[in-house]
């Protein structure tokens, strides 16, 4: 039997605040056990918070599949949860003030409901598809009247473009033409504290190159029910472009497109 959205969203809140608690906590503690790469860090933080956010999850919905970034994919079914439980793990581990926790629940691999929570401001985002996005349970939406020339616009490079050479030079030749359109292009290595400044209008658009689903799947979920306009064809070519008005996401993929054509 289909579940409500809203309850779906209402549990994913949950999830992820039990997560946030955690990490607001341990950050502030100063010590971080972790394992560091060239490209990415694994810490100790993200497998506990990824437990704290599945325990919630299956004392509500036992027999709902899930999938964590640090897990991997547990059980089938119709429903399948799809969280990162920290997502800006170079941030936390730096001492960088800039991570939150996200949670997406699909129906047959469409994300239906999610919630973002950022720890450190206390901000939490909410979506259920077809009712809407809030922040700290008030409505919120994408609208600005801000031109994209006064605008910033935040740039998601995912792990398989750092980790690919010819993407990764691609990803540099994509913010140096960025640049050319707005006044700032801003990489926080946390895109959901992104996704979030772009549901409320802060931001005037965020572009996604090869873009890790953990975080995808709520961040685009809560862009479409704030009112962003999307590009989205991340399982095709590994590409997201959003922003708060057509003209501007046709804008914004031009250049992305044209940056690609010349590689």
């Amino acid at each position: 039997m289909p579940h409500a959205t809203d309850e779906l969203a209402a549990i994913a809140s949950e999830a992820v605040a039990a997560s946030g608690e955690y990490l607001r906590a341990t950050f502030r503690n100063g010590s971080v056990d972790a394992e560091f790469s060239s490209t990415d860090v694994k810490a100790a933080a993200d497998r506990e918070a990824e437990q704290r956010v599945r325990q919630v999850i299956e004392d509500h919905y036992p027999d709902h599949a899930f999938h964590g970034e640090e897990s991997g994919r547990v059980g089938d079914g119709p429903y399948r949860w799809v969280v990162d439980p920290l997502d800006g793990t170079n941030n936390f581990a730096s001492g960088y003030p800039k991570f939150a926790t996200a949670a997406a629940v699909c129906r047959d691999d469409e994300p239906v409901a999610a919630a973002i929570y950022e720890p450190l401001t206390d901000a939490t985002y909410r979506a259920a598809r077809g009712g809407g996005a809030t922040l700290n349970g008030e409505p919120v939406s994408a609208a600005s009247t801000r031109p994209l020339e006064h605008g910033t616009v935040a740039l998601v490079i995912g792990l398989p473009a750092v980790r690919d050479p010819a993407r990764a030079a691609q990803a540099e030749r994509i913010e140096l033409a960025l640049r050319e359109e707005c006044k700032r292009v801003v990489a926080t290595w946390a895109p959901c504290v992104d996704w979030g400044l772009l549901a409320r209008g802060s931001i005037a658009g965020l572009v996604g190159f090869h873009p890790e689903r953990y975080e995808q799947h709520a961040g685009s979920l809560l862009a479409a029910e704030s009112g962003i306009d999307a590009r989205d064809t991340v399982d095709d070519d590994g590409l997201y472009v959003g922003a708060h008005d057509s003209a501007t996401t046709e804008r914004l993929g031009a250049v992305v497109d044209g940056v690609i054509a010349d590689s």
